[in-house]
């Protein structure tokens, strides 16, 4: 019974054995180079990765007396997290100060907070693995000590987050007072479900989840801190932690409180409709690139959570390839800025692109390749993504709901297209500094763009994956 337990968390045993590892490394050997402890950080990644696929083969079962269970869905969710770190990671080799502010180490702490998340199935697991990922990003927005506004901008998340989790936190203890457990599964099955009380802590934790996905009201965060942390901080918060906040909503919302669904998804669509429409509105003001690209997460987030609250398998499936397409859009795009960054300029402007094409004329075009994929431009993902989410909405007889989603999706085009405009029409007597590209940093910019298209040209692959993953979870044949 011992090994089938520290068998089903292998992949969060050697996360916890790789922090250890780095801390002692840091401590007790001075001089030790950057691309070993990057590789050492790569090599626990893959075989956390690789352990989260061998626990597919794992049983479905509840260990810690309920507290952790291990199930198709919570794995798989792992599996997505872990190659998205390692991805991020990958992405981010390229700042020297990486290693001195140790912000690879603060993303494995946030990483195993996300790995809790996808398996957490008791209250107090929950806020464990969430105060796990929310702290770490505390840390990983302040990591460039510096820099006085990333110094503000990690004090604005800090308070706004501590309010949050104190919020969210308040809707749990409600829903502890009246149903008398902690376990999601006897949560599930109690009779106490219907009443004000219920309703009063469902708003609560709605509001502290919307805060983890940064989707408006609870997004003024989001910009802040995009533009105030370095490039690496930007990207590992920008995509790693949405796959926990993802899992935290599906454990919560639709495993423990699916009775209570009409009420709760009233909520979510009311907080991914407006995030649309607020995020997209004033990412068309913004000159900062990393300021911009921060509201159109928020809009990005609006259309997860509008096909999330349409309570269907096929509207929860929709909203997760959404999901999964946008963290791959958002490390493409961050990674290629890092790559024409340097570490006295990290915050590029729309300026700054001016004759891109002439200076970096591969990453101006891989580049395009987000900007069109963002904005939906066939046959890139994210076309796919955003088609998947209206059909599903108009299925659902959410017509004047996608036909807001299409129309914010049309005015998104100014700005996304703005950035091309700048790379390719204008010139500048002072281009960026071609620093060469042939490093792992600019290989894993290139690839994850590339991607962009080739799983355009083949999108079938991910949507039945999400598709599968989400009908287990449902118990939908």
């Amino acid at each position: 019974m011992t090994f089938h337990i520290i068998g089903s968390i292998l992949p969060e045993v050697t996360i916890a054995i790789a922090i250890c590892v780095v801390i002692l490394v840091n401590s007790l050997i001075r001089s030790v180079s950057a691309a070993f402890i990057h590789s050492m950080i790569l090599f626990f990644l893959s075989v956390a990765l690789f352990l989260s696929f061998v626990s597919l083969e794992i049983p479905n079962s509840n260990i810690f007396n309920g507290h952790y269970v291990i199930d198709s869905f919570g794995t798989n969710l792992k599996i997505i997290a872990l190659i998205a770190s390692i991805l991020v990671h990958l992405a981010s080799l390229k700042s020297k100060n990486n290693i001195k502010n140790e912000i690879f180490l603060i993303q494995l702490f946030a990483t195993l907070g996300v790995l809790i998340l996808c398996s957490a199935h008791n209250l107090l697991t929950v806020y464990l693995g969430l105060e796990t990922l929310t702290l770490s990003m505390y840390g990983m927005v302040a990591s460039n000590r510096n820099s006085i506004e990333a110094t503000e901008s990690a004090m604005k998340f800090f308070i706004l987050g501590a309010i949050a989790s104190a919020i969210f936190l308040y809707g749990l203890s409600i829903v502890y007072g009246v149903t008398g457990t902690l376990s999601l599964e006897l949560i599930k099955e109690s009779n106490l479900l219907d009443g004000l009380e219920m309703r009063i802590a469902v708003a609560f934790i709605a509001c502290g989840v919307i805060f983890k996905f940064g989707a408006f009201p609870f997004h003024s965060w989001v910009p802040d801190s995009y533009q105030g942390s370095n490039t690496t901080a930007a990207i590992y918060i920008s995509s790693v932690p949405k796959i926990g906040a993802f899992a935290l909503i599906s454990r919560l919302f639709l495993d423990s409180l699916n009775v209570m669904s009409e009420f709760w998804s009233i909520l979510i669509l009311s907080a991914g409709l407006l995030s649309i429409i607020i995020g997209n509105l004033i990412a068309l003001m913004q000159i900062n690139l990393r300021r911009m690209l921060a509201y159109s997460a928020i809009g990005h987030i609006g259309f997860v959570l509008l096909s999330f609250s349409i309570v269907n398998d096929g509207g929860i499936s929709a909203s997760m390839t959404y999901l999964l397409m946008y963290i791959l859009m958002t490390i493409s795009a961050f990674a290629l800025i890092e790559s024409i960054s340097s570490e006295d300029h990290q915050h590029i402007e729309l300026g700054d692109l001016k004759g891109l094409s002439n200076s970096h004329p591969l990453i101006a075009f891989m580049l395009l390749f987000c900007m069109f994929s963002m904005v939906g431009i066939p046959p890139f993902i994210g076309f796919y993504a955003k088609w998947i989410v209206l059909s599903e909405l108009v299925n659902n007889g959410m017509l004047w709901f996608a036909l807001v989603g299409i129309i914010m999706s049309v005015i998104a085009a100014y700005y996304y297209l703005r950035v091309v405009w700048f790379m390719y029409f204008e010139k500048t007597d002072q281009p960026i500094e071609n620093k060469g590209m042939m490093n792992t940093h600019s290989i894993t910019s290139i690839f994850v763009s590339v991607m962009l298209l080739l799983i355009g040209l083949y999108p079938n692959p991910i949507i039945d994956y999400t598709r599968i993953i989400i009908s287990s979870f449902l118990l939908i044949d």
